[in-house]
Protein backbone atom coordinates (compact mmCIF):
# COMPACT_ATOMS: atom_id res chain seq x y z
CA UNK A 1 0.00 0.00 0.00
CA UNK A 2 0.69 3.67 -0.84
CA UNK A 3 3.11 5.15 2.16
CA UNK A 4 0.78 7.69 3.89
CA UNK A 5 3.31 10.48 4.87
CA UNK A 6 2.15 13.66 4.15
CA UNK A 7 3.39 17.10 4.02
CA UNK A 8 1.76 19.12 7.21
CA UNK A 9 2.27 22.48 7.94
CA UNK A 10 0.61 24.80 11.12
CA UNK A 11 0.14 28.23 9.39
CA UNK A 12 0.66 31.53 11.59
CA UNK A 13 -2.19 33.63 12.98
CA UNK A 14 -1.64 37.41 13.29
CA UNK A 15 0.22 37.00 16.58
CA UNK A 16 2.70 34.61 15.32
CA UNK A 17 6.48 35.49 14.65
CA UNK A 18 7.67 36.61 10.75
CA UNK A 19 9.98 33.69 11.28
CA UNK A 20 6.83 31.49 10.89
CA UNK A 21 5.43 32.97 7.63
CA UNK A 22 8.55 32.57 6.16
CA UNK A 23 8.59 29.14 7.03
CA UNK A 24 5.44 28.32 4.75
CA UNK A 25 6.75 30.87 1.79
CA UNK A 26 10.27 28.49 2.37
CA UNK A 27 8.17 25.24 1.37
CA UNK A 28 5.81 27.01 -1.48
CA UNK A 29 9.34 27.61 -3.05
CA UNK A 30 10.31 24.53 -2.50
CA UNK A 31 6.92 23.19 -4.37
CA UNK A 32 6.43 25.87 -6.89
CA UNK A 33 5.12 24.39 -9.93
CA UNK A 34 7.62 23.24 -13.04
CA UNK A 35 5.03 23.49 -15.72
CA UNK A 36 4.87 27.15 -17.07
CA UNK A 37 1.44 28.91 -16.27
CA UNK A 38 1.04 29.26 -19.53
CA UNK A 39 0.51 26.20 -20.17
CA UNK A 40 -3.59 27.08 -20.01
CA UNK A 41 -4.72 23.91 -18.45
CA UNK A 42 -4.56 20.98 -16.08
CA UNK A 43 -5.86 17.32 -16.69
CA UNK A 44 -8.70 15.95 -14.67
CA UNK A 45 -9.34 11.97 -14.40
CA UNK A 46 -11.19 10.51 -17.53
CA UNK A 47 -14.59 10.01 -15.45
CA UNK A 48 -14.88 13.51 -15.14
CA UNK A 49 -14.00 15.36 -18.14
CA UNK A 50 -17.74 16.01 -19.33
CA UNK A 51 -18.11 18.40 -16.51
CA UNK A 52 -15.59 20.94 -17.77
CA UNK A 53 -15.76 22.89 -20.94
CA UNK A 54 -12.14 22.31 -21.68
CA UNK A 55 -12.62 18.40 -20.68
CA UNK A 56 -9.83 20.07 -17.98
CA UNK A 57 -9.05 22.62 -15.58
CA UNK A 58 -8.64 26.08 -16.76
CA UNK A 59 -5.99 27.89 -14.72
CA UNK A 60 -6.64 31.03 -13.26
CA UNK A 61 -10.32 29.61 -12.11
CA UNK A 62 -12.09 29.12 -8.92
CA UNK A 63 -14.17 26.24 -9.53
CA UNK A 64 -17.02 25.62 -6.33
CA UNK A 65 -17.81 22.09 -5.29
CA UNK A 66 -21.17 21.74 -3.12
CA UNK A 67 -23.56 19.01 -1.84
CA UNK A 68 -23.23 15.66 -0.31
CA UNK A 69 -19.75 14.27 -0.65
CA UNK A 70 -18.10 17.93 -2.20
CA UNK A 71 -15.53 17.31 -0.02
CA UNK A 72 -14.73 13.85 -1.76
CA UNK A 73 -15.65 15.32 -5.23
CA UNK A 74 -13.26 18.30 -5.01
CA UNK A 75 -10.13 15.62 -4.47
CA UNK A 76 -11.22 13.84 -7.76
CA UNK A 77 -11.21 17.32 -9.55
CA UNK A 78 -7.78 17.38 -7.82
CA UNK A 79 -6.67 13.76 -8.53
CA UNK A 80 -6.05 14.20 -12.03
CA UNK A 81 -3.35 17.23 -11.64
CA UNK A 82 -2.09 15.07 -9.01
CA UNK A 83 -1.43 12.08 -11.02
CA UNK A 84 0.41 14.03 -13.81
CA UNK A 85 2.73 15.44 -11.27
CA UNK A 86 0.97 18.70 -9.70
CA UNK A 87 1.10 19.77 -6.38
CA UNK A 88 -2.01 20.32 -4.11
CA UNK A 89 -2.38 22.20 -0.82
CA UNK A 90 -5.60 21.74 1.27
CA UNK A 91 -5.88 24.66 3.56
CA UNK A 92 -8.05 24.16 6.89
CA UNK A 93 -9.23 20.73 6.46
CA UNK A 94 -8.37 19.28 9.99
CA UNK A 95 -10.98 15.86 9.52
CA UNK A 96 -9.14 15.11 5.70
CA UNK A 97 -9.00 11.51 4.89
CA UNK A 98 -5.76 10.71 3.74
CA UNK A 99 -6.95 7.30 2.60
CA UNK A 100 -9.69 8.26 1.04
CA UNK A 101 -8.00 10.80 -1.56
CA UNK A 102 -4.87 8.09 -1.96
CA UNK A 103 -7.53 5.90 -3.28
CA UNK A 104 -9.09 8.93 -5.15
CA UNK A 105 -5.46 9.14 -6.99
CA UNK A 106 -4.20 12.20 -4.91
CA UNK A 107 -0.56 11.48 -4.72
CA UNK A 108 0.36 11.99 -1.18
CA UNK A 109 3.95 12.78 -1.67
CA UNK A 110 2.77 15.76 -3.31
CA UNK A 111 0.65 16.61 -0.84
CA UNK A 112 0.06 19.64 1.75
CA UNK A 113 -2.15 20.00 4.09
CA UNK A 114 -2.37 23.17 5.62
CA UNK A 115 -3.73 24.10 9.46
CA UNK A 116 -4.91 27.68 9.77
CA UNK A 117 -6.82 30.16 11.60
CA UNK A 118 -9.68 32.17 10.39
CA UNK A 119 -7.13 35.70 10.75
CA UNK A 120 -4.30 34.16 8.39
CA UNK A 121 -6.12 32.11 6.32
CA UNK A 122 -6.65 34.96 3.28
CA UNK A 123 -2.60 35.46 3.30
CA UNK A 124 -1.77 31.90 3.82
CA UNK A 125 -4.14 31.04 0.92
CA UNK A 126 -2.80 33.55 -1.35
CA UNK A 127 1.15 32.42 -0.14
CA UNK A 128 0.09 28.81 -2.00
CA UNK A 129 -1.35 30.47 -4.83
CA UNK A 130 1.06 29.92 -7.37
CA UNK A 131 3.41 27.88 -5.58
CA UNK A 132 0.63 25.21 -5.70
CA UNK A 133 -1.27 23.98 -8.84
CA UNK A 134 -4.09 23.27 -6.87
CA UNK A 135 -5.36 25.01 -3.97
CA UNK A 136 -8.62 23.03 -2.13
CA UNK A 137 -10.18 25.04 0.88
CA UNK A 138 -13.43 24.93 2.80
CA UNK A 139 -16.24 27.47 3.57
CA UNK A 140 -15.17 27.77 7.14
CA UNK A 141 -14.59 30.24 7.31
CA UNK A 142 -16.58 32.81 5.40
CA UNK A 143 -14.61 34.51 2.57
CA UNK A 144 -15.11 38.48 2.30
CA UNK A 145 -15.72 39.95 -0.93
CA UNK A 146 -12.63 41.78 -1.09
CA UNK A 147 -10.35 38.71 0.09
CA UNK A 148 -12.26 37.25 -3.19
CA UNK A 149 -11.65 39.54 -5.18
CA UNK A 150 -7.65 39.81 -4.53
CA UNK A 151 -7.08 36.07 -4.69
CA UNK A 152 -9.13 35.91 -8.19
CA UNK A 153 -6.46 38.25 -9.19
CA UNK A 154 -3.69 36.45 -8.40
CA UNK A 155 -5.18 33.22 -9.55
CA UNK A 156 -5.53 34.81 -13.00
CA UNK A 157 -1.58 36.44 -12.74
CA UNK A 158 -0.53 33.15 -11.10
CA UNK A 159 -1.93 30.26 -13.16
CA UNK A 160 -3.35 28.35 -9.84
CA UNK A 161 -7.01 26.78 -9.78
CA UNK A 162 -8.64 26.82 -6.63
CA UNK A 163 -11.20 24.53 -5.33
CA UNK A 164 -14.37 25.90 -2.43
CA UNK A 165 -16.15 23.15 -1.05
CA UNK A 166 -19.25 24.59 0.39
CA UNK A 167 -20.05 21.77 3.10
CA UNK A 168 -23.69 20.23 3.35
CA UNK A 169 -26.39 22.38 4.36
CA UNK A 170 -24.68 25.65 4.16
CA UNK A 171 -24.87 28.17 0.99
CA UNK A 172 -21.38 29.50 1.28
CA UNK A 173 -20.73 30.13 -2.27
CA UNK A 174 -17.68 31.74 -3.48
CA UNK A 175 -18.36 35.54 -3.15
CA UNK A 176 -19.18 36.89 -6.63
CA UNK A 177 -19.93 33.59 -8.35
CA UNK A 178 -17.12 30.94 -9.41
CA UNK A 179 -16.02 30.02 -12.81
CA UNK A 180 -17.13 26.58 -12.56
CA UNK A 181 -19.96 25.36 -9.97
CA UNK A 182 -20.09 21.64 -9.17
CA UNK A 183 -22.91 20.12 -7.60
CA UNK A 184 -23.92 16.84 -6.40
CA UNK A 185 -27.52 16.42 -6.47
CA UNK A 186 -28.33 13.12 -6.00
CA UNK A 187 -26.67 10.46 -3.26
CA UNK A 188 -27.20 7.43 -2.03
CA UNK A 189 -24.77 4.00 -1.06
CA UNK A 190 -25.40 0.54 -2.25
CA UNK A 191 -24.08 -2.44 -0.86
CA UNK A 192 -26.05 -3.40 1.98
CA UNK A 193 -28.30 -6.28 2.08
CA UNK A 194 -31.47 -7.05 4.73
CA UNK A 195 -29.85 -6.06 7.74
CA UNK A 196 -26.13 -7.16 5.89
CA UNK A 197 -23.31 -6.55 3.73
CA UNK A 198 -20.98 -3.49 3.49
CA UNK A 199 -20.93 -0.33 1.69
CA UNK A 200 -19.62 -0.94 -1.65
CA UNK A 201 -20.31 2.64 -3.44
CA UNK A 202 -22.04 5.82 -3.87
CA UNK A 203 -24.12 6.64 -7.07
CA UNK A 204 -24.40 10.06 -7.65
CA UNK A 205 -25.31 12.67 -9.85
CA UNK A 206 -22.99 15.75 -10.39
CA UNK A 207 -23.87 18.43 -11.92
CA UNK A 208 -22.28 21.75 -13.28
CA UNK A 209 -22.52 25.14 -14.68
CA UNK A 210 -21.27 28.37 -14.40
CA UNK A 211 -19.54 31.49 -16.73
CA UNK A 212 -18.69 31.80 -19.68
CA UNK A 213 -17.85 28.45 -21.68
CA UNK A 214 -19.24 26.85 -18.25
CA UNK A 215 -22.49 28.43 -18.73
CA UNK A 216 -23.92 24.96 -20.47
CA UNK A 217 -25.49 22.75 -18.13
CA UNK A 218 -23.92 19.55 -17.97
CA UNK A 219 -23.85 16.36 -15.35
CA UNK A 220 -22.78 13.07 -15.23
CA UNK A 221 -23.20 10.17 -13.33
CA UNK A 222 -20.38 8.32 -11.66
CA UNK A 223 -19.39 6.18 -8.22
CA UNK A 224 -18.35 8.41 -5.65
CA UNK A 225 -16.84 6.57 -4.66
CA UNK A 226 -16.75 3.33 -6.47
CA UNK A 227 -15.86 -0.25 -4.61
CA UNK A 228 -11.95 0.34 -5.25
CA UNK A 229 -12.39 3.49 -3.89
CA UNK A 230 -11.93 5.80 -6.81
CA UNK A 231 -14.25 7.71 -8.77
CA UNK A 232 -15.78 5.66 -11.61
CA UNK A 233 -18.50 6.22 -14.18
CA UNK A 234 -21.67 4.67 -12.99
CA UNK A 235 -22.64 1.97 -15.20
CA UNK A 236 -26.22 1.76 -16.87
Amino acid sequence: MRNLAVSSFEAPGRTESAHRRAQLQLIADRVAPTALAREQTLPVLPALCDLFPDRALRRGTVIDVAGQGATTLALAVAAGPSTAGSWVAVVGHRDLGLRAASELGVCLERLLVVRVDSSGWAATVAALVGAVDVVLVGSDPLVSHHDARRLGSRLRERGSVLLHVTAPRQSAQWPGGADVRLQVKADRWVGLGLGYGLLTARPVTVCSGGRGAAARPRSVELLLPGPNGAVNPSEP
